[in-house]
């Protein structure tokens, strides 16, 4: 029998592992894991590609993990898959599949999906199907012949699993990102969150094999993980162990971690500062009596404090936020979104309510007063305390939050702008929004779409809507200052993102270099700034009508780029700043240090080739 696990991924990106694929087939019998292919999509493929490569491998059996991002698509496909080819064994399963299976199994033209946990599942019935054996009374399988409740499949030993890692199901590269699985479960219960259901508390992988799993992660030189662990840190004794496996046997790899802020004690901090990790916290509202009916627990002043502790640390941290939320109002999330932005998290994200089948929320919607979409995303609509009209007010915010804080790198200034113009940052974030439509001629579709603006357009919008906010305010003399802060974040987080600049093997000699044709390192960044660098960066978070009395005019040009993983910012002499700036263009390095050319442009030019900041044009 050969089988295929085709993957339909929300986007590409370092993050579109097929790591539910990879277990799927990890749990099979050695002959059919070795007919077993795995085969990642994306959205911006057509139908029509997707089918001819799925048939094009004369499968049997094709096995769809399905989520609320691709469940219309993937249903979609294995209708036509069918239709083009009635003898083909086709399964879907996943949160989906899980929570919905009845609808599952009859829009999709689908032979059976698997509730719950698939490892054993999908290898019995792979077995038996590639036997010839009945099928009937595999936990978890759910067959259009076999319409009765059914208890989604657990795996009752984990230990038992095998890695798709250790494998080798799942292929490593050096630089490449991992889904890491590290436990199942979850011990809380949040009405609106599927991560409980099917089997209560947390159930870890086995130690033994995580420590082999880094092991290999570290030999193949993989450059970031995401730990799959909704809170990595309950119990705190869990939390502790993994983060001190994690320093011991991989500390140069960077995490991405869940957590609970209640739970980060002194001592889960102390070990996080020592990790290279950024951690996510779901916050969800500030308002605890919102939370309190969904069994969420916030004491904000905890919250509060657990936070600072992570910002003195040094840690990357950002925050959850959900509008929609039954009991709530636009106004209990504009109150929510200044809590969270007040704590100066690296990103806050902001999410809709969904209301998922299989939830509490989506079983008792009427008594929470939802309504809500019938199908994928599932987006709440209105409920008795949020209208439709202020479900899409608090979009819009969300979204400009995401355009100026989180695109706009905007976390190493934004408080300070907001205290020096008496502002919340919900209505600095409001009176953008108004600037954008007003002054910019954009709609709010525009806005709304925020996958398409890029940074650098966003620094041009920053720059000009801050001078006019400035002068609106009267404080004129904050304008040159923030500008530079903006500039300075901007550059920073740019260069955090590219590639090292590697310094030159072997130089060339001087007569080479001067008729060979340069190019600025595209990784490379240059801005101008009204002070200098060092007196900007001695004043930290200072409010700016501080630092604009104790500073003077001092311009400078300054270069930004990383080496050795480093980032390295250097202010540049006038003469060394006009060379690098031709250099954005390619030029020959005689054109380069000007004519008549001095001792130190030539020198420059060398030095500049040596670092790997010119770059020859091929």
């Amino acid at each position: 029998m050969r089988i295929i696990i085709a993957t339909l991924h929300v986007r590409q990106s370092s993050q579109a592992v097929p790591l539910a694929a990879g277990c799927l087939k990890a749990g099979l019998p050695e002959l059919l894991r070795q007919n077993t292919e795995l085969i990642d999509f994306y959205p911006d493929q057509d139908d029509d590609f997707i089918i001819r490569t799925c048939l094009n491998r004369r499968a049997d059996l094709i096995a769809f993990p399905l989520y609320v991002w691709n469940r219309h698509q993937v249903l979609r496909l294995s209708s036509q898959l069918r239709r083009m080819n009635p003898a083909l064994i086709l399964l879907a399963g996943g949160p989906e599949a899980s929570a919905d299976s009845r609808k599952v199994l009859s829009e999709g033209a689908l032979d059976a999906v698997i509730c719950g946990e698939g490892d054993q599942a999908f290898a019995d019935y792979v077995t038996c199907r590639s036997k010839g054996h009945p099928t009937f009374g595999i936990e978890g399988l759910h067959e259009k012949t076999r319409q009765s409740a059914l208890q989604a499949a657990v795996c009752p030993d984990l230990s038992k699993l095998r890695s798709p890692w250790l494998n080798g199901d799942l292929p490593l590269s050096p630089g490449c990102g991992v889904l890491w699985e590290v436990a199942r479960g979850c011990q809380f219960n949040c009405a609106f969150c599927y991560d409980a259901k099917g089997h209560r508390g947390v159930r870890p992988l086995p130690f033994e094999r995580l420590e082999q799993e880094l092991e290999l992660f570290v030999e193949k030189q993989v450059s970031q993980i995401w730990v799959l662990d909704s809170t990595f840190n309950a119990p705190r004794g869990r939390g502790k162990k993994l983060l001190e496996l994690l320093l011991t046997r991989a500390p140069r790899i960077h995490y991405h971690i869940e957590a609970k802020a209640d739970l980060l004690d002194d001592e889960t901090i102390e070990l996080l500062a020592h990790l290279s990790c950024s951690i996510q916290l779901g916050l969800q509202s500030a308002n605890p009596d919102v939370l309190r009916p969904l069994r969420r627990k916030l004491d904000p002043q905890t919250m509060k404090s657990r936070l600072s502790k992570l910002s003195r640390a040094g840690l990357t941290f950002g925050l959850d936020l959900i509008y929609g939320l039954p009991g709530d109002n636009h106004d209990g999330f504009i109150n929510s979104l200044n809590f969270a932005l007040d704590q100066q998290p690296n990103q806050v994200d902001i999410f809709p309510l969904a209301i998922l089948p299989g939830t509490e929320l989506f079983h008792h919607s009427e008594a929470f007063h939802l309504q809500g979409q019938p199908s994928p995303p599932y987006l709440v609509e209105e409920n008795a305390t949020y209208s439709s009209a202020d479900l899409g007010k608090s979009r819009e915010l969300a979204a400009l939050t995401d355009i100026f804080y989180n695109r706009g790198r905007a976390v190493g200034f934004f408080r300070q702008l907001c205290r020096a113009l008496k502002q919340t940052p919900a209505a600095f974030l409001q009176d953008f929004g108004c600037w954008l439509q007003r002054e910019k001629g954009l709609s709010q579709n525009q806005i709304l779409d925020v996958e398409s603006w890029q940074p650098g357009d966003i620094l041009s919008f920053q720059l000009e809507f801050i001078t006019r906010l400035l002068r609106n305010h009267n404080r004129d003399r904050l304008i040159a200052l923030s500008q530079d802060l903006i500039r300075y974040h901007y550059c920073c987080a740019e260069v955090l993102l590219t590639e090292d600049c590697q310094p030159a093997e072997c130089p060339p000699d001087e007569r080479k270099a001067l008729n060979t044709l340069w190019k600025l390192h595209s990784e490379v960044r240059m801005a101008s700034f009204h002070y200098s660098l060092d007196d900007l960066e001695s004043r930290g978070g200072e409010p700016l009508e501080v630092i604009a009395r104790q500073l003077k005019s001092d311009p400078s040009e300054v270069i930004f780029f990383r080496q050795g993983g480093e980032i390295i910012i250097e202010s540049l002499d006038d003469d060394f700043a006009r060379l690098l700036r031709k250099a954005q263009n390619p030029e020959r390095g005689k054109d380069l240090v000007g004519n008549p050319a001095t001792h130190d442009a030539h020198d420059q030019l060398l030095f500049a080739i040596s670092q790997g900041l010119l770059i020859p044009v091929i």
